[in-house]
C-alpha cells in the first residue's frame, strides 16, 4: 500500500500532525511519501492519499483548496482522507460545535468523496517530542490490540485516528 501523506504549508501544527500520521502509516507497515502540497506533482502511483492543513475562517486555506482541485479527477478515484487542525477545537465539543466543524471540510466533500476526516486542535500535536521508546510502546500496544480508550488518551489523537485509517485503508484496498 502505497500512501501519499501531504499538508499545507511548509511547516506548522500541519506539518506536524502530517508527519506524526506518516510515521504512524510506516509503523503499520505502509510505504508512505510525506510531502508538503507544494512539492507534490501529481497524485498519480499512490494508492491512498492523506491531506491536511489549517482552518482559516472556517475553511480549509487556499493551497490546499488548489491541491484538492487540481488532483480532484484522480482523488475521486482513490481512498482519500482529510484531517484539519482548528486551535479553537479544544473548546468545541458537543454535537453543536461537531456541526459547525463539519462545515469547514464541506467544500473539500463537494468536490472529492473522503473515506475518514480527522479534526484536532493542534494543542497536543504540538508538544515536545515525545520520550524516546513512546512510539514504538504505542505501535507495539496497537498491534497486540491492547490499546484501549483510556490509553490512547495519553497518546497524540492524530496518532490515534491515523492508526484506524490505516486498518479502513487497509480493508478499502484489499477489494
Amino acid at each position: 500500500m502505497k500512501i501519499l501523506v501531504t499538508h499545507a504549508g511548509m511547516s506548522g501544527p500541519a506539518a506536524v500532525v502530517a508527519e506524526r500520521i506518516a510515521r504512524v502509516m510506516t509503523g503499520l507497515g505502509a510505504d508512505v511519501t510525506f510531502l508538503p502540497m507544494a512539492g507534490v506533482s501529481t497524485v498519480k502511483g499512490f494508492s491512498a492519499v492523506i491531506a491536511g492543513c489549517m482552518e482559516q475562517g472556517g475553511s480549509w486555506v487556499p493551497e490546499a483548496m488548489e491541491f484538492v482541485r487540481r488532483n480532484q479527477a484522480l482523488l475521486n478515484k482513490k481512498p482519500f482522507a482529510i484531517f484539519t487542525i482548528i486551535p479553537s477545537l479544544a473548546s468545541e465539543r458537543g454535537a453543536e460545535s461537531r456541526m459547525v466543524i463539519m462545515q469547514y471540510t464541506a467544500h473539500v466533500r463537494g468536490m472529492v468523496h473522503t473515506v475518514s476526516e480527522g479534526f484536532f486542535s493542534g494543542e497536543a500535536e504540538s508538544k515536545e517530542n515525545p520520550q524516546p521508546g513512546e512510539r514504538s510502546k504505542f505501535k507495539l500496544r496497537l498491534l497486540l490490540g491492547l490499546l484501549r480508550e483510556s490509553q490512547s488518551q495519553s497518546q497524540s489523537e492524530s496518532e490515534t485516528w491515523a492508526a484506524g485509517l490505516h486498518e479502513k485503508l487497509v480493508k478499502l484496498l484489499a477489494k
